[in-house]
């Protein structure tokens, strides 16, 4: 299906989970998640969405927007969701501590995830379909120092954990760069160290 013929039918699934409110309804109608009514246009629906709802209703949006096989982008945090049918094979999966998971994030993502670790957004984990993963803790809830950042990363197997301690963010951004370029190799420019778990 097209992009511009797929935006009918994702309007029409968007609707009957959540509905608009007609004009009459609006100051009452408490149960849509839109602050405005939706914009849809040739190969697009835009969706002014209640703060208050978005950790409820985006998710939804995102799996229906997938469904037909279109992308769905957030210009709150400039994350663009790509749908499963137009990911890239060994597409690298990206969480936070704050916000919706990213499928087949892009660099510019993943650096914009990791700089912008907080006390209250204090994780960011990248991860490859067959399990590696690197990722980092912002300070005292990931056992750093103030300003330090607990970095790990594990190959395919529990023999293969490292973790450093670094004080420079951009280090760890170069770490998670790195990740990204090539999963199965350790990052370079740092002196890991193994766990044993």
């Amino acid at each position: 299906m097209r992009p511009a013929a797929a935006v009918p039918a994702f309007y029409a699934a968007l609707v009957a989970d959540y509905p608009e409110s007609s004009e009459a309804d609006e100051a009452t109608d408490e149960s849509s998640p839109w602050s405005a009514g939706l914009d849809v246009g040739d190969g697009y629906v835009l969706m002014p969405m209640q703060w208050g709802r978005a950790a409820e209703v985006a998710p939804r949006v995102i799996e229906l927007a997938g469904q037909h096989g279109l992308v769905c982008f957030d210009p709150q945090v400039g994350v663009v969701h790509v749908p499963p049918a137009l990911r890239a094979s060994g597409a690298l999966h990206l969480q936070s501590c704050v916000g919706l998971p990213v499928s087949d994030p892009d660099l510019e993502t993943v650096e914009r995830a990791v700089r912008r670790l907080s006390a209250e957004n204090w994780f960011v984990i990248l991860e490859d379909p067959s399990g590696r993963y690197v990722q980092v803790g912002n300070g005292a809830r990931a056992g750093a120092a103030a300003g330090g950042y607990t970095v790990e990363f594990r190959d395919d197997s529990p023999e293969r954990h490292y973790r450093r301690v670094l004080r420079d963010r951009e280090q760890v951004v170069s770490v998670f760069a790195d990740f990204m370029r090539d999963p199965a190799t350790r990052p370079a420019g740092v002196a890991w160290e193994k766990l044993s778990l």
